[in-house]
């Protein structure tokens, strides 16, 4: 068992280390410089939380979020986390928000759900996701 181990362990090292030629240039094993040279794909995981704005203190929910109050009206706030940090632009579902921005405040009534989604565009390289939260506003009354 350890002799398959070792063996196992020798082989993937000799297929992932460089070979040295006679003229000092490296050479990668082709699967491995191929890899190397693959344009680098950044990973665009993203979620979206958001905050019903109150006197109390409010929490950061992801994907949903509730609070209640006696104020008729209040502000929900919805951050995009995670996906590119520059080069981007936003595609939110309310046409309040800025393309520009990965966050968006919108005014809320009390017993009013809103649900927002984004499309993120990285435009360094054209992929995408998409990311949506849910806020809720009760009222005492």
């Amino acid at each position: 068992m350890k002799m398959k181990i070792k063996m196992a362990a020798i082989a993937s090292v000799c297929l992932i280390s460089s070979v040295v030629s006679a003229k000092g240039k490296e050479l990668l094993v082709p699967e491995v410089e191929e890899a190397l040279n693959a344009p680098q794909i950044q990973s665009l995981t993203a979620s979206m939380k958001c905050l019903v704005d109150t006197p109390a203190w409010d929490n950061w929910g992801s994907p949903n979020c509730f609070s209640a109050g006696f104020a008729r009206t209040t502000t929900a706030f919805f951050q995009i986390d995670g996906g590119p940090s520059s080069n981007y632009r936003v595609y939110w579902s309310d046409s309040r928000c800025s393309s520009s921005s990965k966050s968006c405040s919108l005014p809320i009534r009390q017993y009013q759900t809103l649900r927002l989604s984004a499309d993120v565009l990285d435009l360094s390289n054209n992929t995408f996701s998409t990311v949506q939260a849910t806020a809720h506003y009760e009222g005492f009354h």
